[in-house]
């Protein structure tokens, strides 16, 4: 069973992710910001997890989780990046304070988290698997500060992958996720706005032809490309019309 180190496991696909990856055996460190949620993620989950705080815009912070991680079990095979916000803000509008905040925990936190881990992926062969977003290619409006970021992490995932060809950096792009909570800081007014063009220009059809899809199948394509006897490097799921009900 693989030891696994999920960044942004308090809520949504991170800590789901997590609890499948715990039931079936493998051991699982909780990362995030809030220690009480991760606490609690691990407790639930069993078997060994531990919960770890880390706040991905500070260097020292991802280089102790890695550190925390490897202590406590021994090594590192696996680790997932779901760390993500995405404020609702029309381009125009976006803040400097908005852009840095946005790449600094979708894009740099990635990279700093990757750099810790690296020696340690490559002692067991391991992988490194980024959530990235189905939106990338085609920005919803007032979301292309988040789309941008995504598509800097793509980039800089398969920079990862050009300069170290023995490990596998994978990228799974999702699309709406039902109980990510993503969306509960958004402003309403901005969202119905923004929302009533998304439909009729095409949008929503962006998640595949069942729509938004759940938390835990979110999750479950996270795990194929983890457990894959063969690389999945660049993977888009999306809702599967005759499975609407599946859960794993």
């Amino acid at each position: 069973m693989a030891r696994i180190l999920i960044v942004g496991a308090s809520s949504g696909i991170g800590r789901t992710l997590g609890l499948h990856a715990a039931a079936r055996g493998d051991t699982v460190a909780f990362a995030a910001r809030r220690r009480e949620l991760v606490d609690a993620a691990a407790a639930e989950a069993g078997g060994g997890a531990i919960g770890l705080v880390c706040d991905v815009r500070d260097e020292a912070s991802c280089t102790a989780v890695v550190a925390d991680t490897v202590a406590a079990f021994g090594g590192l095979d696996a680790i997932v990046y779901a760390t993500a916000i995405d404020v609702l803000v029309r381009i125009g509008d976006a803040s400097a304070a908005t852009w840095t905040d946005t790449f600094a925990t979708n894009v740099f936190g990635a990279g700093l988290v990757t750099a810790a881990a690296l020696p340690h992926l490559k002692e067991s062969k391991g992988r490194a698997v980024y959530v990235s977003a189905s939106s990338v290619d085609r920005p919803l409006p007032g979301m292309g500060v988040y789309a941008s970021s995504k598509a800097a992490l793509e980039t800089m995932v398969r920079a990862w992958q050009s300069e170290h060809p023995d490990l596998c950096f994978a990228t799974v792009r999702v699309g709406s996720a039902l109980g990510t909570g993503v969306t509960d800081s958004w402003d309403r007014d901005l969202l119905m706005e923004l929302s009533a063009g998304w439909g009729p220009k095409g949008y929503v059809h962006d998640n595949g032809p069942g729509g938004p899809m759940t938390v835990d199948q979110a999750a479950s394509a996270i795990l194929a490309v983890l457990d894959s006897p063969v690389w999945l490097r660049e993977v888009t799921a999306v809702s599967d019309p005759g499975r609407d009900n599946y859960q794993l």
